[in-house]
């Protein structure tokens, strides 16, 4: 299908999603990328992200030569400092381009996951707050993923505080007191978050 949804979080940042509903060889002559990935899922997932992230360097203006990885696995630019970050899910592959600043994007489906594991990843105002809602409980996971791929390195995503909702679809949130907010969108039973 191809890019389904763009959005501007700022006037020099973009959010590029692409549903995949191609086939593994649609994809693969698509992106003209030779990779080594075994799974076929994962594999359109990479493709179609790479797809989505051209994309989103074309409408921003950005020559796209290739992505390439830091020690920790985060993604960046060949030759260029704007800032990157990628998610998916099938059917769904993300990313996000910010040409000022560090970025980060996550996409999620709304599923009791996240509500099994909450007292792994939050701190007990957090998981009062979210109470036994699915939704909310998706919603503060994918925030942290959000914040952890800012950083790219592991660290506990319990030091990741996020306060209550400061509008209905925007979070406040800190990291070793760095303040970061963050956007939220719905898309088809997943959730989007984004750093503004």
């Amino acid at each position: 299908m191809g890019i389904i949804k763009t959005f501007f979080p700022s006037s020099n940042s973009i959010i590029s999603v692409w549903k995949i509903e191609e086939s593994i060889d649609e994809l693969r002559e698509i992106s003209k990328e030779n990779t080594y990935i075994k799974n076929e899922i994962r594999e359109m997932e990479y493709h179609a992200s790479r797809e989505a992230l051209k994309y989103g360097c074309k409408k921003l203006g950005i020559d796209f030569i290739g992505i390439k990885k830091d020690s920790n696995g985060k993604p960046h630019l060949k030759n260029n400092s704007t800032e990157i970050s990628i998610s998916h899910k099938f059917p769904y592959a993300i990313v996000m381009i910010h040409k000022d600043r560090e970025c980060g994007v996550d996409i999620e489906k709304i599923d009791k996951k996240a509500l099994k594991v909450k007292d792994k990843f939050l701190i007990d105002n957090e998981i009062d707050y979210i109470g036994e809602s699915i939704k909310n409980a998706t919603i503060y996971w994918s925030i942290k993923e959000t914040l952890y791929k800012i950083k790219g390195k592991t660290f506990d995503f319990k030091k990741i505080i996020i306060k209550r909702p400061t509008s209905k679809n925007k979070y406040e949130c800190m990291i070793n007191n760095k303040n970061y907010t963050i956007g939220i969108d719905e898309l088809d039973k997943h959730i989007i978050a984004y750093t503004i």
